[in-house]
C-alpha cells in the first residue's frame, strides 16, 4: 500500500496508510448487502440504506430479511395496485380486494336490478377502496393506511379501507359506547 503514496509523502500520510491496512474489518464487506446473509445486528441499517419506511423491532429475524429483500422490488413498483397489494401482502395482512372507480354501472345489461345493490354516486376516478381478507385492530388500521399511501400512486385517494371484522381485546380499554369501530375505517 506504501508504494501507491507519492514519493514526496509525509508523516501524516504514512500513519494513515498504515492504520488503514493494519488490521482486517470485524465484518465481512462481501455479506452487508446481501439480506440473507447480512449480521442481524445490521439488518436495521441495511433497511434503512435500502428505503424500507416501516419498520418493526419486534418482527421476526425472518420477516425482518423477507423485507429487506422485496424493498427495491416494491420501490420499483411504486404507484401501482401491485404495490399495494405486495406491501400488505408483506406487513402479515394477507390478500386485498382492490376496487378501483367502485360504484359506476355500465349500461349494458350486466347488471341486475334486483334491489340488492343501493344505488349512489361512483367513486370519482382517483378514489379507490381496499378490502381486507382478514380482522385487524385499530391501530393495525392506522399502519395499514399508512403502508397503503406510500404504496399507492401519489395521485390516487384512499376513500375506504374495510376489514369487515375487529378483534376487540378484552382488557377493559374499550368501552362499548360506539367510539370503537367494529369494521371499515
Amino acid at each position: 500500500m506504501l508504494a501507491l503514496l507519492p514519493p514526496h509523502r509525509g508523516a501524516v500520510e504514512m500513519a494513515l496508510t498504515h492504520a488503514a491496512t493494519a488490521r482486517a474489518l470485524p465484518v465481512p464487506i462481501d455479506t452487508l448487502w446481501d439480506s440473507a446473509r447480512c449480521p442481524s445486528n445490521l439488518l436495521p441499517w441495511l433497511a434503512w440504506t435500502l428505503g424500507v419506511e416501516d419498520w418493526d423491532t419486534a418482527w421476526s429475524e425472518a420477516r425482518k430479511r423477507a423485507v429487506i429483500t422485496e424493498a427495491v422490488a416494491i420501490h420499483r413498483m411504486r404507484g401501482t395496485v401491485a404495490a399495494v397489494r405486495r406491501v400488505l401482502r408483506l406487513a402479515g395482512f394477507g390478500e386485498a380486494r382492490i376496487v378501483e372507480r367502485w360504484g359506476e354501472k355500465l349500461r349494458d345489461g350486466t347488471i341486475t336490478r334486483d334491489g340488492s345493490e343501493t344505488r349512489m354516486a361512483a367513486d370519482h376516478w382517483a378514489e379507490y377502496r381496499v378490502i381486507l381478507d382478514r380482522p385487524i385492530t385499530a391501530e393495525q388500521a392506522v399502519f395499514v393506511r399508512r403502508l397503503i399511501e406510500r404504496a399507492a400512486p401519489a395521485r390516487c385517494h384512499l376513500k375506504l379501507l374495510d376489514f369487515t371484522e375487529t378483534p376487540i381485546r378484552r382488557d377493559g380499554t374499550i368501552q362499548r359506547d360506539g367510539a370503537f369501530t367494529r369494521g371499515g375505517a
